[in-house]
């Protein structure tokens, strides 16, 4: 495989023919022993809200390899976010489940009489949690509707219960412990683990994380015609909140979060029936945030800094400064049960970039490149078209079939059932959560989904892109099942649809368990 290019956007790494609307709209099922359950997925498939659409459907027995269910299993489609698999498969693979990255400080100058003569520097890397996960049994935490995902307005966000500063709050007392009490320059922040990604879909990517490097505000109406209250989090002396919400009648929201520099303005309207509702925006510059957040934490620490918080430009003398205070993170292994459980594009996106920096490049589409390789080798070249590590981009390809060869093969290797546990759980955990409750589904399918969803001006509908599933499950019978089930293409009116045919696809998934 070929590296590809350095282009603005997003980078192709290989490829395979676009697949065609006339070939999407292919029907024809090699047709299992199992009547009864091809009679369940075909009522699915003739549902009228899929006229139009195409499908891939591919599930296997994990130990023959004997097809239970087949449909257009071959044909590429867009998979949506079911290729992060992909992502958090590599990571396990190359970089070790049970790794953990450390997050140290050093001062840069002579420390006498509790006066470091010189800068504080804290160096990035990658800890996407960076304390906000962090739980007392070494694992990360998950919320129900995620605070990456408050803009979408699908559902009351859970924000996580951690401290957004607690990991900059560690070092900081670990810091004062050692007796420096006086910094005579300043707060640095070096980002220069990876060169930050500026163009990928899902944002800006860095080496620093604050709070997952976004801003989260939460708005409480309180009266008609007035301004909401509003929180800030995390809260930092140093930002200035413009409020220009009013209060509206109704529970609708329209509220948009913007940031330039340190000021964070919230514009729009708020039912005054929403009740507390968060929405957020991405830190535009998270160097200048973190230095400014560890900034302040220091100074709650009672530690004088007489500089300012700025990025270092150059790597410092990491030989000729001396380590304060170190943060460690939960293992990575933790890091993709996060990407895969609450479906984290910009995380997925990180555990791309600090698979380049195992291979010493600075480049996070090299890390890219070796998610693909890895697919590769298990797949055959050209499998899976791949336009970034998150599954984001509409270009990406990828068939039933390709995702069902590579579940096969990962749950063969000594980290198997880590890949398996890293999954969603049907009734129990992230996007599978209401699923199967109460019923035999419940705790029997390890699966990811997928969604990809535009607004259609024309018609002033939505149009769904993709919707798919790729993961295990074990029968009613006891089998166990690998399998895949991607639709694509067809339009609903509101959010309602929306979900209505993700609980008309997802009874295709439960009919694989209760009869397959």
């Amino acid at each position: 495989m070929q590296t590809p290019a350095k282009t603005s956007g997003p980078k192709i790494l290989t490829g395979t023919a676009a697949v065609a609307c006339a070939t999407m709209l292919l029907s024809g099922c090699t047709a299992p022993a199992n009547d009864e359950l091809s009679s369940e997925i075909q009522a699915v498939i003739d549902d009228p809200m899929f006229t139009g659409g195409g499908w891939g459907i591919y599930a296997v027995d994990l130990e023959t390899g004997d097809p239970v269910y087949e449909l257009n299993s071959t044909i590429p489609f867009v998979p949506g976010s079911i290729q992060k698999s992909f992502t958090t498969a590599a990571v396990l693979e190359i970089l070790g489940g049970e790794e953990r990255l450390t997050t140290p400080v050093y001062g840069t100058g002579e420390i006498l009489d509790g006066t470091l003569d010189g800068d504080l520097v804290l160096v990035g890397s990658g800890d996407f949690s960076f304390g906000l996960r962090d739980l007392p049994d070494d694992s990360l935490e998950i919320t129900s509707f995620d605070h990456n995902e408050a803009n979408t307005g699908l559902l009351p966000v859970e924000l996580n219960s951690g401290d957004p500063l607690s990991a900059l709050r560690s070092l900081g007392g670990s810091i004062r412990e050692s007796g420096v009490t006086t910094i005579t320059g300043d707060v640095v922040v070096e980002n220069q683990l990876f060169d930050p990604m500026l163009d990928w879909p899902d944002g800006r990517i860095d080496s620093i994380w604050v709070n997952e490097n976004v801003v989260d505000v939460e708005l409480t109406a309180n009266e008609v015609g007035e301004r909401p209250d509003i929180r800030v989090i995390p809260h930092l002396d140093a930002l200035s909140v413009v409020n220009d919400v009013t209060v509206v009648a109704g529970d609708a929201v329209e509220v948009a979060i913007s940031m330039s520099g340190m000021t964070v303005t919230a514009s729009g309207t708020i039912g005054i029936d929403a009740g507390v509702t968060v929405r957020n925006t991405q830190i535009p510059d998270p160097v200048a945030f973190a230095a400014t957040a560890f900034r302040q934490v220091l100074g709650e620490e009672g530690i004088v800094v007489n500089g300012s918080g700025l990025e270092s430009q150059t790597p410092f003398d990491e030989a000729a400064s001396e380590l304060l205070a170190e943060w460690v993170s939960p293992p990575l292994g933790e890091f993709a049960r996060v990407v895969q459980k609450i479906s984290y594009n910009r995380g997925a996106d990180l555990l791309a970039c600090l698979i380049a920096v195992s291979e010493e490049s600075t480049d996070c589409v090299d890390g890219a490149a070796t998610v693909l390789t890895a697919v590769d080798a298990r797949n055959g070249e050209n499998a899976v078209r791949l336009f970034d590590p998150a599954g984001s981009v509409d270009e990406n390809r990828s068939s039933a079939q390709s995702h069902v060869d590579f579940l096969r093969s990962v749950h063969d290797e000594p980290w198997g059932d880590q890949f398996v546990d890293l999954q969603p759980i049907a009734g129990v955990d992230g996007s599978l959560a209401s699923l199967g409750v109460g019923t035999s589904a419940e705790g029997n399918i390890h699966a990811k989904t997928g969604t990809r969803i535009h607004w259609y001006p024309t018609t002033k509908q939505l149009f769904y892109l993709a919707r798919s599933y790729a993961g295990y499950v074990t029968t009613e019978s006891g089998r166990d099942l690998a399998f895949t089930v991607i639709f694509n293409s067809t339009t609903v009116d509101d959010i309602d649809g929306v979900f209505d045919i993700n609980d008309r696809i997802a009874d295709i998934i439960l009919a694989l368990q209760k009869k397959g």
